[in-house]
């Protein structure tokens, strides 16, 4: 059977132990003594516990009351929380924003809308995922994400009913250790129709599932592969890596974008997270 167990009752119960009598509680709570008095009967009848010693002079709780006193003041707490949710979700903020990224872009300004996000304790349910290629438009085309942040639409994507913004051009570069054997190393397009394509003339391949993956694997010699410059900066700059070239390439570039829905406007959180996103 459920407790009938109301706020009013656990804010007394609060109230009487944080004070240290029941004429301060109901001082504290602007009512009559015998009024908390009664409140604090009517929960120990729906709890069904003795919550005071009433032998002493002084409100001294029980043990079951020192429990109850724990349990209700996180009640309490959460009732805090519920209403400050509510009162910013009706200033504007959306419940819940999903952005969607490809995992060639990089991740550390992300990382710092988060950290935007907590300072500013915005109250909309931060969700971002990771997919690479076509799996990021495709995924947004079926309506999963408010936000796509994707390295580029070919002429054959479907763009029509989404807005974009351009980002800074994101460059990749063919790389290896050197003594690497003939191998290509993929990052697989996370799109079930489409197959991960090769830019180079290698007969042998290896895909992997994503960027940190393959930088690993490139450090070990494993093969060569394409990379976006942030990832394999500093592995270039100590030598670690170099540039190759195959088929006449070794650098190429996309456009990536900042894309929404024309019929979906970026919300308050969503601005929040777009303002002086530096990629």
């Amino acid at each position: 059977m459920p407790m009938d167990v109301t706020l009013d009752q656990l804010r007394a119960l609060d109230a009487v132990v944080r004070t240290g009598s029941f004429s301060e509680a109901a001082v504290a709570l602007h009512k009559v003594p015998s009024g908390v008095s009664y409140t604090i009967k009517g929960l120990e009848q729906a709890v069904g516990l003795t919550l005071f010693d009433r032998r002493r002079r002084t409100a001294s709780l029980t043990p079951a009351g020192q429990r109850i006193l724990e349990a209700g003041r996180l009640v309490l707490r959460e009732q805090q929380l519920f209403e400050r949710l509510a009162l910013s979700l009706g200033d504007g903020w959306e419940p819940e924003l999903r952005v969607l990224v490809d995992g060639a872009l990089p991740m550390a300004p992300l990382a710092r809308r988060l950290r935007v996000f907590g300072d500013a304790q915005v109250p909309t349910r931060l969700v971002v995922d990771v997919a690479y290629r076509h799996g990021v438009l495709d995924r947004f085309a079926s309506n999963d994400a408010d936000l796509m942040l994707v390295i580029g639409c070919g002429a054959s994507d479907d763009v029509s009913g989404y807005e974009m913004m351009a980002l800074p051009p994101l460059e990749l570069v063919l790389v290896g250790r050197g003594d690497h054997p003939d191998i290509e190393l993929l990052v697989r397009d996370s799109s079930p129709r489409v197959d991960t394509r090769s830019f180079t003339d290698s007969r042998h391949q290896v895909h992997l599932t994503d960027f940190h993956t393959k930088r690993l694997a490139l450090l070990e010699g494993a093969g060569f592969g394409w990379m976006p410059h942030h990832f394999v900066k500093g592995d270039l700059d100590a030598g670690a890596l170099k540039i190759q070239e195959r088929a006449g390439l070794c650098r190429w570039a996309y456009q990536p974008q900042l894309v929404w829905r024309c019929a979906q406007p970026p919300g308050r959180a969503a601005q929040l997270f777009i303002k002086n996103l530096d990629l």
